[in-house]
């Protein structure tokens, strides 16, 4: 077997790991802080729905989802949360900070995107992660599987998308609405994942926790485009 490829893509994605700890580094008192100041309250009476919520979102019988820290805030008159989101198996639990926002798009069945920042990866190194990211890997939702993305996207931040089988990208979500998400990168949330009118935006590890400056002008964007 040859091992170049899985070496090339670890070393691009422990590259992104290091990438984001350098630039992205807060202490969850200081987050706290600004989520505060950008309107944010907690709300952990919250909890237990946003779980539920989650759960239909990830559409995935491996796994059992919580959520700890709930904030939310109204943006344009539409509620928007963040919070830690909590998926285990077997005693092993994964932490990763998520954005919860409102999405209409032209299907209500599940889509995943994987979005890479502007300023990373070689070319090589993109179609590595893409292709490892929406593998068929037990974290992915039940339903869905990889999807071409179409050529006029390709050498752009999408890296890789999961539907149901038989969906296109133009079917799943309109154009601005992805031109919007493409910038999801550039503040840490590398995975979009939408199902019915909700879209959730993800962190991929707890060591590269969401640029809050960065995405919630792209949230107010995307909250604009639908409801302003």
């Amino acid at each position: 077997m040859d091992f170049f490829p899985f070496l090339l893509f670890g070393g691009a994605f422990i590259a992104l790991v290091v990438w984001f700890m350098a630039r992205r580094r807060k202490s969850d008192r200081a987050r706290a802080r600004r989520l505060a100041e950008l309107g944010f309250f907690a709300c952990p009476e919250e909890a237990d729905g946003l779980a539920e919520k989650i759960t239909r979102l990830e559409n995935n019988s491996e796994y059992t989802f919580s959520v700890s820290r709930p904030m939310h805030a109204s943006l344009d008159g539409r509620t928007v949360y963040y919070y830690l989101k909590s998926r285990s198996r077997q005693g092993h639990v994964i932490e990763v900070s998520e954005f919860l926002l409102p999405l209409k798009r032209r299907s209500t069945a599940g889509l995943v995107l994987w979005i890479k920042p502007s300023e990373l990866l070689s070319s090589t190194a993109e179609k590595l992660i893409g292709a490892m990211a929406t593998g068929a890997w037990d974290s992915q939702p039940d339903d869905l599987e990889k999807i071409e993305i179409p050529i006029d996207l390709r050498g752009g931040n999408l890296i890789g998308a999961l539907a149901p089988r038989g969906y296109t990208l133009r079917d799943s979500i309109d154009s601005q609405a992805l031109e919007i998400l493409q910038g999801i990168g550039d503040g840490g949330a590398l995975i979009a994942m939408c199902r019915d009118e909700m879209c959730s935006l993800t962190a991929v590890s707890a060591r590269m926790p969401l640029d809050l400056d960065q995405l919630l002008p792209l949230i107010r964007r995307l909250i604009e485009r639908q409801y302003g």
